[in-house]
């Protein structure tokens, strides 16, 4: 059996979403491209819901956006469409000062990536 009392709060109960969570990628975040957006059916408390996916070049898991995550994909882009911010790089990563039901919960924020060399677009025709 391993100590418990080793692990921080996040590795207590680890999550098996298929999406990707704050743990994911941390307060320092990753820098990913942008593969393309998809509507899928996410399971929540209240049942099956249709939410946009945002899919990744990196082998990292999906992220399910927000409306205030995808309204900043445009700003740190400087994209107009989804079709506009494939191939563009964005900074993902956990913003400990969100809230959720009057607690301090932290959870997945965007901001512009830093510069680099960045990945061309996918010309998959599927996205």
């Amino acid at each position: 059996m391993s100590d418990l009392n080793s692990l921080n709060f996040e590795d207590l109960v680890p999550s098996q979403s298929q999406y990707l969570a704050k743990g994911d990628v941390g307060e320092e975040g990753m820098v990913l491209t942008i593969k393309g957006f998809r509507r899928e059916m996410v399971k929540g408390d209240d049942g099956d819901e249709e939410k946009t996916v945002l899919h990744f070049v990196e082998a990292v898991k999906p992220m399910i956006l927000n409306r205030t995550n995808s309204q900043v994909i445009g700003t740190v882009t400087g994209a107009k469409t989804a079709g506009e911010a494939k191939g563009k790089q964005i900074l993902v990563f956990n913003d400990v000062t969100i809230t959720f039901g009057g607690r301090v919960t932290g959870g997945l924020r965007i901001k512009k990536a830093p510069p680099q060399t960045a990945s061309q677009p996918n010309n998959d025709p599927d996205w």
